[in-house]
C-alpha cells in the first residue's frame, strides 16, 4: 500500500492513530479494514465529546503543511461527509441546579413584564 500523506493526515483526524492507508479515494474502505468503519468513528466522536476532548483529533501542523491547510481541510471536510460525520451532535445535557447569580437572572425581570 503506497503511503498517500493526504490520506494518511485523514485517518489521523478521524481515528487519532498513525495509520498505513492508500490514496484517499479509498480511505474509507482502508479504515474499514483496519478496524475503524463509520459506526465505529462515529462512537470515537461521542467519547471524545463526552471526555470533552477535540474531535477531529489534532493532526500536527508540519503535517498539515506538508499536504497543503487548504487541502487537508476540503479532503476533511468530503471524507467527514462520505462517513456520516458532519453536523453537530448535541451533547450531553448537565443537570445540575442553578448557581446563586443563574438564579438572580432568572428570577430578573424587566419593568414591562
Amino acid at each position: 500500500m503506497t503511503a498517500d500523506p493526504l490520506a494518511a493526515a485523514l485517518a489521523l483526524a478521524l481515528t487519532g492513530e498513525d495509520l498505513a492507508v492508500g490514496p484517499v479515494e479509498r480511505l474509507a474502505d482502508d479504515l474499514a479494514a483496519l478496524g475503524y468503519p463509520a459506526d465505529r468513528l462515529v462512537e470515537l466522536r461521542h467519547e471524545a465529546q463526552r471526555a470533552e476532548r477535540p474531535w477531529p483529533f489534532p493532526v500536527p501542523l508540519e503535517v498539515r503543511r506538508a499536504v497543503g491547510f487548504a487541502r487537508f481541510d476540503a479532503a476533511l471536510a468530503r471524507a467527514r461527509e462520505s462517513l456520516g460525520l458532519t453536523g453537530l451532535v448535541r451533547s450531553l445535557p448537565v443537570e445540575r441546579p442553578l448557581n446563586r447569580d443563574e438564579q438572580r437572572l432568572v428570577a430578573d425581570r424587566p419593568p414591562h413584564w
